[in-house]
Order: structure tokens, then C-alpha cells, then sequence
């Protein structure tokens, strides 16, 4: 920010930001690479026919837009800056130049509002050397009538200026971008914002803590407009002065006890102090969706301090120092998860409500096993080997019914009616036992394969799931041949059937040569050695007559060879 002096405008009874709004390029606040450039254009006559100002809400744009209009009907431009004293000046001031057009799009939208542009467009300036028409919220105009605004913006008369103002650039059609030239706003730091602040305390003659002026410029978000009504509410509502204490409690904030408190307990992974942190700060009356965008700065601070980027931290030092303190005992990875999953919370409708906040904090806290170890299962010690799971059916018969033939519930229709491929995609109803001891390097592909695999769909199951009964551990390869053991012989026949099916055949291929690196044929058959076996290029179901059957809906139960 320049250290220009602010001067006390004549009205006293207009709000903030329009009572201080920069009346020339000199005070614009954060925007140099814009107002350079146009103090330029007006100092070699090189003024643009139409511009388009892009950029968040609060940074400036429309208080550019009027500083254009002013600077180019100034009968004593200084410097490319607005004189503020002569004749036309002082109507643009009060309101009363009838050649400076502003038009709101967003309630005058259609083409019968461009058409009388387009009408009164050729008229010369009553009062002035230039025509200037400011179009607000210019993305809100209709296709139809930006259509017709095309040819009247790319060649106006030589006394018009047209200057569009958005906040949605991506909005507005690219043969007007192309027509304009653009400047993009952007968002005003803190420290500019404080500044600004200052000045206009300074001269409103009311006295603010400084803390108090610094934590109303973060909570502005980069828009001064927002800082200046902010600070309005303050003085207003504290007669005595505006401590930082009144800014916290009209921010609903808690000084940030709660959300420091809350970023202790989620990256020391404690999720019952953090869900009690949460409520605490609800009951409290802290508002959630300040105490959700507070712990993302937290967050985002303990980041930067882990990667040594402690310039970008815009926090008191007090806090600073106990972050820095807490950085030293976490590893980065917990730092990183936690961001994300916090930072993806919605509180747009939750805000009310602690479920959103408190969901997040059990999947931080809860998911404790670094991304690394649940990658790599190879590097896992040898764990102590569990006992065999029980079959779940003993006879034969009961063994080779599909899993919704042995869940139905009473009343549905017999399975005898039903084809085989309502069978839902998880085939067995118990999540088969993990692999035990320690896995080989060939395992780790087949995880690998199975990983891919769960996302596919075959005939009838879904592959992943049938395939997480072959266990890592019974994985071998016999030659050119992936040898596959199955310990639940059902899983084994649904299995058959759906290497039956060139598609699924197809898709098991591809996973394994992806993670193996290298084509295989495919066996599958028990792990212990019994029952049926199948081989891709060579099975008794090869017959068309149990093709056929097969795709009737029928089912193998078992092969007999003679």
C-alpha cells in the first residue's frame, strides 16, 4: 500500500467503503499491476475501447472501472490521475455526470437493455470528452443479449468506453473476452488490508487494537470492501474502542483455544478428546463454520512449518511457537492426511450441525497406519498363523448353493425359480481370512492384481471379490502357469464359471499381466490340492451342450472323469 494521505470525504454518512472508496490510481490498494498499466494508457492517449475487469469480490474492480471514467473526463490530469477539483471531477463526485453509464447485469440482463445501448451508443458526451458505460456482473447478461452487444462492443464510436466488471470471467463468452482487454484482480494480502485499515481509523478518529485490526484483515479473505464493513460493525457496536476480544465474539470465534486444542488432539491421532474438542466449542456458541475454517489454517500452518516454509504462516507467534513445538513428534504423513480430510468437509449446509466435524475426526484419528505399511504388505512381520475358519455348510450340496440360495429370507421365491446370475457380487457371506506369515514377492503382485480386480465386474461377481480367496500365499507359478488355490470350493466353482466367459477370462488376464509384468495362462483349483481343478485351455465345460446349459442359468456341481 502507498503511504498516501487519506482526506476526509464530504459526507460523513455514508458507510465505509463507499466513504473511503480510492478516488484515483495512487490509492488503489494491492492492485499495481493494474493501475500501472492504465496510468500508462491515459498518459500516451492509448485509452482501450473496452476492458474487462476479472477478479474476486471486494478487490477493486468496479472502484477501477469509475477511476477510468474520471481520469479520462479530468480537465487537469496529474501524473494520469484524476485532478478531484475541477468541474467534472466534482460531478462525477457527486453523482451528477450524465456521461458515465453504470449498468447492473445482474437485474438488466436481457437484449432489450442492450438494445437501448446500442441506441443511445452513437449520442456524443453531454458533459464530458468520453462516453463510459461500467457493466456490473457482466457474466449475468444473456447469451442472446451478449450476442447482440458483439459487434457494438468490438467497433464503438470513437467517444465510448465500455468496462465489464465479473466475478466469473469463465462465465462470460469468449468472443467478448476477445474483444476486451483483460485484467485479472486478485485477491488483497492481509498486511495491504491492515494497512488500509489503519488509515481509516486513524483518520475516523476511533481507537482499535491492533490485534484486533490484523484479525479483522484475515477473516476478510483478501476482500478489502468486507474488512471495511467489518470494521464499520466494530466501531459502531463499541463506543469505547474495538478490542480484539469484540472482534472474536462477533466472528464467533474462541480465540482460537478451541481450534488449536482440536489440531493437538487430531494429529496426536486421540479421537475421543477431539470429538469432546468439537462439542465443547458447540456448546460453547463458537460458531462451527469458524471453527472449521480456523483448523484449516492450523492444519495448513503445521504444513508449512514441517516443510520449513514458515514465511507463508500468517499466525500470532504465540501460536506459531506451540505448533512448531507439536511439528517435531508427527510424521508428515498424518500432517497431509488430515488436511485433506478435513479440508473436505462441507459445512455450506451443515453448519448447524457437529456430525460433519465429528465424522472427520474419526477418519483422521482413527486411520493410524502410515500409507506406506498399508501399501507395501511385503514388509509386514510374520504374524502368528489363525486357526481355519469352519466351512460353513458340511454336505456337498449345500457347499455348491449360490450365496442367495443359502440367505434367502423366508417368504422369497425358491431358488430353483431364480437364474443363478442374481447372485449378488459378494460371493460368500464372511470376508475371507487374511493371508498368514510372511507374503513373497509373488504374493505382492497377486495383491497388486487383486487391487485392480476389485474394481471389475465379471458375468456374474464381481472378480475381486471371488479372487480374494485365493490367498497370496497360495499363488505359485508351475512354468508358464499362474497357479491360483481357492480354500472355499464354492468360491472355486463360481470362479469357473466366470473364466468361462471370454470377458471375464479377458479381464483376469489383463490384471495379472499388468501387475505381473508379463502374460501367464491361468489354473485355478483347491489350495490343498483337491477337488475340481480348471485349466483356461482345457476344461470339460468346453462342451457346447454345457455351454449352453451354462448360459440357461445351470451350474456345475462337480466333474467326473472317466
Amino acid at each position: 500500500m502507498t503511504g498516501q494521505t487519506i482526506t476526509n470525504p464530504a459526507s460523513a454518512a455514508q458507510v465505509f467503503y463507499r466513504k473511503w472508496r480510492p478516488s484515483s490510481f495512487s490509492q488503489l490498494v494491492g492492485q499495481e499491476h493494474v493501475s500501472s498499466t492504465l496510468r500508462q494508457s491515459i498518459k500516451q492517449g492509448r485509452v482501450s475501447h473496452s476492458y474487462l475487469f476479472c477478479g474476486p469480490r471486494g478487490s477493486g474492480k468496479t472502484t477501477t472501472a469509475r477511476i477510468i471514467a474520471k481520469a479520462v473526463n479530468c480537465l487537469d490530469v496529474q501524473d494520469a490521475d484524476p485532478c478531484d477539483t475541477c468541474s467534472n471531477c466534482r460531478s462525477i463526485n457527486g453523482g451528477q455526470f450524465m456521461d458515465i453509464i453504470e449498468l447492473d447485469a445482474a437485474s438488466n440482463r436481457g437484449i432489450d437493455e442492450i438494445r437501448d445501448i446500442r441506441e443511445k451508443v452513437n449520442f456524443a458526451p453531454a458533459q464530458g470528452q468520453r462516453k463510459v458505460y461500467i457493466i456490473d456482473e457482466a457474466h449475468m447478461l444473456t447469451d442472446a443479449a451478449s450476442n447482440a452487444f458483439l459487434k457494438t462492443l468490438e467497433e464503438p464510436p470513437p467517444h465510448v468506453i465500455f468496462v465489464l466488471c465479473t466475478t466469473e470471467a469463465h462465465r462470460i463468452l469468449p468472443t467478448i473476452i476477445s474483444r476486451c482487454q483483460r485484467f485479472d484482480f486478485r485477491r488483497i494480502g492481509s498486511e495491504l488490508i491492515y494497512g488500509r485499515l489503519t488509515d481509516i481509523t486513524e483518520a475516523e478518529g476511533v481507537n482499535v487494537d491492533p490485534e484486533a485490526i490484523r484479525l479483522v484483515a484475515r477473516h476478510a479473505g483478501g476482500s478489502l470492501r468486507d474488512a471495511e464493513n467489518l470494521l464499520e460493525q466494530l466501531v459502531v457496536s463499541a463506543a469505547g474502542g474495538v478490542t480484539i476480544r469484540q472482534v472474536e465474539e462477533l466472528l464467533g470465534l474462541d480465540n482460537g483455544e478451541s481450534s488449536l486444542e482440536l489440531v493437538k488432539y487430531l494429529l496426536m491421532g486421540n479421537t475421543s478428546a477431539a470429538l469432546t474438542a468439537v462439542n465443547r466449542a458447540a456448546w460453547g456458541g463458537t460458531d462451527l463454520r469458524q471453527l472449521h475454517k480456523q483448523t484449516i489454517e492450523l492444519l495448513r500452518a503445521v504444513m508449512h512449518l514441517q516443510w520449513g516454509s514458515e514465511d507463508a504462516v500468517d499466525l500470532p507467534e504465540d501460536v506459531t511457537a506451540q505448533l512448531k513445538e507439536l511439528v517435531g513428534n508427527l510424521p508428515t504423513w498424518r500432517i497431509v492426511r488430515a488436511l485433506k480430510t478435513w479440508g473436505d468437509v462441507n459445512m455450506r449446509y451443515d453448519a448447524p450441525s457437529t456430525l460433519p466435524l465429528e465424522l472427520a475426526v474419526v477418519e483422521i484419528c482413527e486411520d493410524n497406519a502410515s500409507p506406506a505399511a498399508t501399501a507395501a504388505p511385503a514388509a509386514q512381520p510374520a504374524r502368528t498363523p489363525a486357526p481355519a475358519q469352519a466351512p460353513a455348510r458340511t454336505n456337498r450340496a449345500a457347499a455348491g448353493q449360490p450365496l442367495a440360495q443359502r440367505q434367502a429370507p423366508e417368504g422369497a421365491r425358491p431358488a430353483a425359480e431364480r437364474p443363478a446370475a442374481t447372485a449378488p457380487p459378494q460371493p460368500t457371506g464372511r470376508r475371507p481370512a487374511p493371508d498368514t506369515g510372511p507374503i513373497s514377492e509373488l504374493g505382492v503382485q497377486w495383491l497388486a492384481a487383486l487391487k485392480v480386480l476389485g474394481r471389475l465386474k465379471g458375468k456374474k461377481y464381481n472378480l475381486g471379490a471371488l479372487l480374494r480367496d485365493c490367498k497370496a500365499n497360495a499363488v505359485s507359478l508351475d512354468g508358464n502357469t499362474l497357479v491360483l488355490g481357492f480354500s472355499n470350493k464354492a468360491n472355486l466353482e463360481r470362479m469357473q464359471e466366470e473364466m468361462d466367459d471370454p470377458g471375464s477370462r479377458h479381464q483376469v488376464s489383463d490384471a495379472v499381466s499388468e501387475a505381473f509384468g508379463t502374460a501367464y495362462e491361468l489354473r485355478i483349483g483347491m489350495a490343498n490340492g483337491g477337488g475340481a481343478t480348471a485349466n483356461t485351455a482345457k476344461t470339460a465345460q468346453q462342451s457346447s451342450l454345457v455351454r449352453t446349459a451354462l448360459g440357461m442359468g445351470a451350474r456345475v456341481l462337480e466333474e467326473i472323469e472317466e
